[in-house]
């Protein structure tokens, strides 16, 4: 895969190139954009944060560019500030390889006359987030983001008066629809066909988990369930995406071999892209019939497939090594609220490799490990490691 700032540098080059005649910019004003009547807002102390995401075809009235197209998104923002202090927003906490506004502008001035580029690069200038908001004022503009697919999860962060404030969003971009929505979660389970667990009994319930997903029929065994989530399912969310995790199209998911648990495939696939497109990181989750208190638990598997031959994909038969990737994914998305290790029902040593539905081999320790995740940021200090069963020798 070419890197995306490779690409950019590319049209830039070719704007460069490109004669003085050309045609005009062409765009629509922002405040008739329908996003603007989609925000969210949060509040701490004396900021108060708005956000919407506008939807390609939104985006490029708005910009009067198909951004989407080459990987970027822009994410509107309006900070007040109700303090004495100046307040300073941080676009790296929105997106740590934010896209400049004349970047963007620049790399796109193909075609366009000498007047349409000025106007282009004025427009996407003015239009950018201010970094600084003086006190009692109230701005507001872009932030250009690499495009996620489905909800967008981001962060905002403001500092002001010796004090930081952080915001975290998770917003449903226009035009996606995540494979797990054609589920009702909420009402999978309902009444008291739901057994609620906590301590002894969620450690028992999880160890007695079955060993692995299965096909269809129950005849055959998939691969090792090593993952179990704890949390509400709206928190799980913005906790996966801040920790770096996409979802996975309704369309993506039905090109998949489905594993099966519960007598289902499963719920819900998440996805994060190693650099470079060499690969990816893979996340299945059902939802358990039981509940530990106020908490839905999800348990899943992790896997990873690095590419082989052209786009020919490779399952990596240390599935461990997903599982604990994963776990260093929340870790550092500051995700985690507590954790603990379970022994799994089943041993499989490297000498001694299974099979998964597909053919491919695997080995694992056969242990799971139980996080309980927030949707708001946790210092990877403050994490609580619950005694359960012995951890894996490697961390001994």
């Amino acid at each position: 895969m070419i890197p995306l700032r490779l690409v950019l540098a590319t049209l830039a080059l070719s704007a460069a190139l490109a004669g003085c005649g050309g045609k005009a910019y062409v765009y629509e004003r922002v405040d008739t954009g329908r996003f603007l009547s989609a925000t969210e807002q949060e509040a701490e102390g004396p900021v108060r944060v708005s956000t919407s995401v506008p939807g390609r075809e939104e985006t490029e009235r708005i910009f009067g560019i198909d951004l989407y197209d080459q990987g970027i998104q822009p994410v509107w923002l309006q900070i007040e500030n109700t303090g004495d202090s100046l307040a300073r927003y941080a676009p790296v906490s929105t997106d740590p390889e934010y896209f400049a506004p004349l970047e963007v502008a620049y790399v796109n001035r193909r075609g366009y006359s000498k007047e349409a580029r000025k106007e282009m690069d004025e427009r996407f200038h003015n239009l950018a987030m201010p970094r600084y908001i003086a006190a009692g004022e109230i701005r507001s503009g872009f932030v250009f983001t690499h495009a996620d697919p489905g909800a967008k999860g981001f962060n905002v962060d403001v500092f002001s008066g010796g004090e930081s404030y952080n915001f975290t969003f998770l917003m449903r971009v226009p035009g996606f629809e995540p494979d797990y929505a054609k589920l009702n979660l909420s009402e999978m389970y309902t009444g008291d066909e739901i057994p609620n667990y906590e301590s002894d009994a969620l450690q028992e319930a999880i160890r007695s988990l079955p060993c692995c997903s299965g096909d269809k029929l129950g005849e055959e065994s998939g691969e090792p369930i090593n993952l179990v989530l704890v949390g509400e399912g709206e928190e799980l969310l913005r906790a996966l995406l801040r920790s770096g995790w996409r979802e996975t199209s309704v369309g993506e998911a039905a090109a998949l071999q489905p594993q099966y648990l519960y007598g289902r495939e499963q719920d819900a696939i998440f996805r994060y892209e190693t650099v470079g497109g060499d690969g990816f990181y893979e996340l299945r989750f059902w939802k358990a019939p039981f509940r530990s208190g106020a908490d839905d638990v999800y348990v899943g598997q992790a896997r990873h497939f690095f590419r082989w031959i052209g786009s020919v994909t490779r399952l990596d038969a240390d599935v461990d090594n997903a599982r604990n990737f994963a776990i260093q994914k929340f870790l550092y998305g500051q995700a985690i609220t507590a954790t603990a290790w379970i022994v799994g029902k089943e041993v499989v040593p490297v000498t001694s490799f299974w099979d998964t539905l597909a053919r491919a081999p695997y080995f694992t320790d056969g242990y799971r490990m139980v996080m309980w995740l927030s949707a708001d940021p946790v210092s990877m200090f403050e994490i609580d490691v619950k005694s359960w069963d012995t951890p894996p020798r490697w961390l001994q």
